[in-house]
This record gives structure tokens, sequence and C-alpha cells, in this order.
């Protein structure tokens, strides 16, 4: 069973004279700024991007090796 209040005796309550406690659901814009910089500026983040762009460059200059050698030298067809 339901407790029911009736509406009578809420009328006659006073207002409280503190303010009511506020309470961020979300941090503030600068804190979740701070924490994203945080995260991507992280040791394994910097070593990632640092090995990914080692990798990115040492296949193109082996790929524009292949290039340059296929184009400057003349293949010879085995018979």
């Amino acid at each position: 069973m339901q407790h029911v209040h009736n509406v009578e005796s809420m009328r006659d309550q006073r207002e409280s004279l503190a303010p009511l406690r506020v309470t961020l659901v979300q941090p503030s814009v600068w804190k979740r700024i701070n924490a994203k910089v945080d995260q991507l500026l992280s040791q394994e983040s910097v070593a990632l991007a640092v090995f990914g762009t080692v990798t990115v460059l040492l296949a193109s200059g082996l790929f524009m090796s292949f290039a340059r050698a296929l184009a400057h030298y003349t293949i010879v067809p085995l018979p």
C-alpha cells in the first residue's frame, strides 16, 4: 500500500533558507580537455605514434626504391 501525503500539509511548510547543494554530473570543460590531453600524451600513445610513423616511412622508402629500380633497370626475361 502506498503512503499518500495530504497536499494541504505541504503548503504549510516553509522554504529552506540555505541554498541547495549543486552536484555536477559532468566535469567542467577544462577538466575534460585536461584528461583527454593526458590520455593522448601517455607513454603508450607516444610510442605507438613513433612506431607507426617509422613503419610508414620505411615502407614508403622501400616502395620508392623498388619503383626507381623497376624504372631504371631492364628486366631480362628468362629463356
